[in-house]
């Protein structure tokens, strides 16, 4: 973090500011303008988003696949099969983690968060993300990760049995 980092998510209605006092008072005006903003708009829930993100054609735009969208995740992680391996379960936590956020992200402390709540400890979390990069499920955007079609259709095959 050079000076700090500002993170908004609409779809969460969350604003993060993180920096030096002189950072944050740089940007006094425009986190004061997002905070009425978050106050006034009623924050969507996630599959608003996601229909919203789906809506319409772009080329960069990446199609949502609806994916137990009524679950809540300590549900769905249960009961995926008992074969289902460490790298199965943090594909599935990062869908989950990228479901709220804008820009369908998550990181691996993110993913490896939800399962730890969950009873889940992976040996190592940081490994599995590569295995799913390994296997086209997931790809870099940045420092974080966002599933692939590919991975949507694997989490959809185990969700599903």
């Amino acid at each position: 973090m050079a000076d700090g980092r500002i993170r908004i998510s609409l779809a969460t209605g969350e604003l993060e500011v993180e920096g030096t006092r002189e950072f944050i008072a740089g940007y006094d005006d425009t986190i004061q303008t997002m905070l009425t903003r978050l106050r006034d708009q009623q924050v969507p829930v996630a599959s608003q988003v996601n229909r919203a993100l789906a809506v319409g054609s772009g080329a960069d735009q990446v199609p949502t696949v609806e994916i137990a969208e009524d679950r809540h995740f300590g549900e769905v992680i249960h009961a995926l099969p008992k074969s289902a391996s460490g790298t199965d379960q943090i594909l599935v936590a990062g869908y989950f983690a990228s479901r709220t956020i804008t820009d369908r992200t998550f990181s691996t402390a993110e993913a490896n968060g939800m399962l730890i709540e969950q009873g889940i400890k992976l040996a190592n979390a940081s490994q599995s993300i590569k295995n799913n990069m390994q296997a086209k499920r997931v790809f870099k955007v940045g420092t974080r990760f966002r599933v692939s079609r590919t991975g949507e259709q694997h989490v959809r095959g185990l969700i599903n049995g």
